[in-house]
């Protein structure tokens, strides 16, 4: 069983920095563009990039799952638990409000031209900023629950 435990540890740290490392990068890449054209083609990136935090946040509360019942901790440790609930609150405000509004973004900014940002672009975004700053806050804290395990 201690191999398993170790291959799916090696799994899980995988996963954060697959799922994890392009949320925290996204943000900052769309900030830097400075024209229209420079724009579509972060979102363009952005489009391929974002299968990665999908598939990384799947692989991880599965792996994490498997860890507790492997490591036979069940539900039973209060940072594990919270680390639980704060990962749901992170995927319902990622699946709820940011992917809908980021779908309307990405079409608005795909079918704009010229290197002038589309109409309503920096409105729309100053609105997903405040939820993405909190998945930030809320990706960190599990972070720090994993390392520092209180």
């Amino acid at each position: 069983m201690n191999i398993l435990y170790e291959i799916l540890v090696l799994l899980h740290v995988l996963a954060a920095i697959v799922g994890i490392g392009p949320a925290f990068i996204l943000p900052v890449l769309g900030k830097s563009a400075k024209t229209g054209s420079q724009l579509r083609f972060i979102f363009g990136v952005i489009q391929r990039i974002n299968k990665f935090p999908k598939t990384g946040g799947i692989t991880l509360i599965v792996t994490g799952i498997l860890l507790m019942i492997v490591g036979k901790l069940g539900f039973s440790v209060l940072w594990l638990n919270l680390s639980l609930i704060l990962f749901v609150i992170i995927e319902v405000i990622i699946i709820g409000f940011i992917e809908p509004n980021m779908k309307k973004i990405v079409q608005l900014v795909m079918a704009s031209q010229g290197e002038k940002f589309p109409d309503g672009y920096a409105e729309s975004m100053k609105r997903i900023m405040p939820l993405e700053g909190t998945v930030h806050l809320l990706t960190f804290i599990i972070i720090l629950l994993m390392v520092i395990k209180p």
